[in-house]
């Protein structure tokens, strides 16, 4: 029970001296009318001592009502008092329960504080990690550093939490980073099988949702007891998955205390899952980019800049090593071809194919780059010598023999090889390369298949590069010539002409068909410059027959470039109506390995050619694949047999009974035989003797330039050159330029 206090204290003060000051007034009064009126009786005044003793008795009378008075004003002071002390007592337990309140309300805000300072503090941490993350993703650090960063983040949130990541990889779930987890568990968390159902993080990640179990040591399979044995009490996995959708792998948090996860736990785990994601897409993305830096997108095999570097890194550790390294430098025969003819698709589709070919003939040690367009570079290590180098290379070429199917069609592909060694013929990479380079041209002009590197090269190739540039300028300013090689009868008499291409020199000199189409091939001018030999043979032709002279047969040859073109057709069309040249003087010679290659796109392509009224003769008959059977089923005039056959025909085991029956088959299917290379009177002779419609050769006749092939059609028939008059020619050796008598 609680004090009156010092209000109640002071009324109650305040009534005793009221009530000590009423009786005292009381007693003074009665005292005072007492002693008046007895005075009054000693002085014998009656009449003034009753009033007075009336007086007292009026003070006597009023004596209870005063006291009744004081206690009534006593007693409403006391009640006063006592409600003034029950206010106050009320105010202060008002006051009590608000300070009660404000304290509970102190205690909750401090505890709400406290709690708001640990969430800050956590999310200061969790911020803290994942800005560490976030610099070490943008410093670009190895994956597994940021992986083995983000579970010690996820470990720190909670004293009780172990963490692990793990990503898919052939099948498998593969950790690659863990924090806090008992030693003796990481044994069996290194690899786990994606189609194990008791696993959560399996099963997360086959249903591609969250898993969860709360209490390990009630779920009564392997794996959980497996956890539960190694303390683990509850865990909950989370799948991480690409932005496109692929599974990528699981984040899990193990507790060593049985726990449900907060929406906090999940938000933290989630979060950190699609950090796990970005790394890894970030890392993919590097990955990607790296590979478009060094590697070939067509090909999947490394490109110039990474087999540069692969090579430098070879040189290096063969000079420590003091071994030799070589570079084989291979570059695809006719490619450009391929690419004209059927089109970019075909070529990459040879492309590819060559390059799983020569890798899968590779060691895993040597470096297989390409280079560039259809240029391919091995660089092999552990070699003994040139020669074993040369023996790899024959092997790559030997890999390529096989046809190479696409679509309908069967396409070929062969190449040539250059090999360089180090350290004979470089010590850098960039000498090395050019070296392999060179001899791989030498292989390819001379058909060599595999060259080796000598310092001679240099010289050739630096004429060879000195001679493709002459070609190019002559094909801008018309500085090639056409020279024309008679083609006679059996009676002697002309019948037509093989116009040849020239090139003049100034320090060459006359420059042969056989160095220059393999340049023209190789260097792309090869369309350019057989339309510009078609041109020029048509208007020499009709030249001569404005002349004068009497109108025979002119042959141009075509390239396969040219024949397998759309537009061939009609490029033929426009030049004879350029010219006013008849289509009966053009003859076009196209090798038997051209027309066969695609029977039915040739056949339409000649189909094509002959209504516009032109011959179509097959040059090198006998040196492909072709028989007269296939050949008879195209629209095809002459045959020119190759001249190999006709230098064979003396040998005892020679090519006559070969070249008897090319003449008396193509006889009987209406075809005209020319035998070109004729260059002895029993060639001449044997030929003659099997009916051998018309001889071309350097006994008739060397190629001649325009001027000389004038003479030829003023003669009836065949003369000497010498006996043509000189002032019509420029002065050159004619060396065997004989002609045989004329018939008449």
């Amino acid at each position: 029970m609680s004090s009156p206090g010092p209000i109640s204290e002071s009324y109650s003060r305040l009534y005793s001296r009221v009530l000590y000051v009423v009786i005292l007034l009381q007693l003074a009064l009665g005292s005072i009318a007492w002693f008046a009126a007895r005075s009054l009786r000693l002085q014998n005044s009656t009449l003034m001592a009753d009033r007075h003793l009336l007086l007292v008795e009026w003070a006597l009378g009023l004596t209870p009502f005063l006291i009744i008075t004081a206690v009534l004003c006593a007693t409403m002071i006391r009640r006063d008092a006592r409600r003034q002390s029950a206010g106050r007592q009320q105010m202060e337990d008002e006051l009590r329960r608000a300070h009660n309140t404000l304290e509970r309300r102190i205690e909750d805000r401090t505890a709400q504080l406290q709690t708001e300072v640990t969430e800050r503090q956590r999310a200061e941490q969790l911020n803290r990690g994942r800005n560490q993350l976030l610099e070490m993703l943008a410093q670009e650090e190895p994956p597994h550093k940021i992986f083995q960063a983000l579970t010690d983040v996820i470990a720190k949130e909670r004293s009780r939490w172990c963490c692990a990541l793990h990503l898919a990889r052939e099948g498998d779930l593969h950790m690659e980073s863990s924090s806090g987890l008992p030693t003796n568990l990481l044994r069996s968390l290194k690899q786990l099988d994606v189609t194990m159902t008791d696993a959560p993080e399996a099963v997360a990640l086959r249903e591609r949702k969250p898993q969860v179990i709360e209490d390990l040591p009630r779920e009564r399979k392997p794996w959980p007891q497996l956890l539960f044995a190694n303390g683990i009490q509850s865990l909950w996995s989370i799948p991480i998955f690409a932005p496109d959708g692929s599974p990528l792998g699981t984040l899990t948090i193990y507790s060593l205390l049985r726990c449900q996860p907060s929406q906090q736990d999940w938000e933290l785990l989630e979060s950190h899952s699609k950090m796990a994601a970005l790394v890894l897409e970030r890392y993919r993305l590097q990955q990607d980019l790296r590979r478009h830096a060094y590697h070939d997108s067509l090909t999947g095999l490394p490109n110039r800049l990474l087999g540069e570097e692969q090579l430098h890194s070879a040189i290096k550790r063969s000079s420590r090593a003091a071994t030799p390294v070589a570079v084989l430098w291979i570059d695809l025969n006719k490619f450009k071809q391929t690419n004209d003819v059927h089109g970019h698709l075909a070529g990459d589709a040879v492309l590819k194919e060559v390059a799983l070919r020569l890798s899968a003939r590779l060691r895993e040690s040597d470096t297989i780059a390409r280079m560039g367009g259809d240029e391919f570079m091995a660089v092999l290590e552990g070699v003994t010598d040139r020669a074993d180098a040369e023996h790899v290379a024959q092997s790559l070429l030997q890999s390529l023999t096989a046809p190479i199917p696409f679509q309908r069609l069967m396409l070929s592909a062969s190449a040539s090889v250059g090999v360089s060694m180090y350290p004979e013929d470089g010590e850098s990479a960039d000498l090395l390369e050019r070296n392999a380079d060179m001899a791989m041209y030498e292989a390819k002009f001379g058909h060599h298949g595999v060259r080796a590197f000598s310092p001679a090269l240099d010289l050739v190739l630096s004429e060879r590069r000195e001679l493709a540039k002459a070609m190019t300028e002559a094909l801008e300013t018309e500085g090639f010539a056409l020279h024309y090689q008679p083609q006679y009868r059996l009676d002697g008499s002309l019948a037509g002409f093989e116009a040849l291409l020239r090139l003049p020199h100034p320090t060459l000199g006359m420059i042969s068909p056989a160095r220059l189409i393999p340049i023209a091939e190789e260097s792309g001018m090869i369309v350019a410059l057989g339309n510009w030999v078609l041109r020029e043979a048509c208007r020499q032709s009709l030249e001569w027959q404005l002349t004068g002279y009497r109108a025979v047969p002119i042959a141009v040859n075509i390239s396969a470039i040219q024949f397998m073109r759309d537009d061939f057709a009609d490029q033929v069309a426009d030049v004879l109506r350029e010219s006013g040249l008849d289509p009966e003087l053009l003859e076009l010679e196209l090798t038997e390995s051209v027309m066969v290659k695609d029977f039915t796109e040739s056949t339409r392509q000649l189909e094509r050619l002959k209504a516009l009224g032109v011959s179509i003769a097959v040059d090198d008959f006998g040196t492909g694949y072709s028989s007269l059977n296939q050949l008879h089923r195209l629209p095809i005039d002459r045959i020119k047999i190759d001249r190999s056959f006709i230098q064979a025909l003396g040998d005892p085991r020679g090519t006559l009974p070969i070249v008897e029956s090319i003449i008396s088959m193509a006889h009987r299917m209406g075809m005209m035989v020319v035998a070109e290379g004729v260059e002895t009177e029993q060639q001449e002779m044997a030929l003659a003797a099997n009916g051998c419609d018309l001889l071309q050769g350097y006994l008739l006749s060397k190629p001649v330039e325009a001027i000389r092939a004038a003479g030829l059609l003023a003669s009836t028939g065949f003369v000497f050159l010498e006996d043509l008059p000189l002032d019509r020619f420029p002065e050159e050796p004619v060396g065997r330029e004989r002609e045989l008598a004329s018939a008449s």
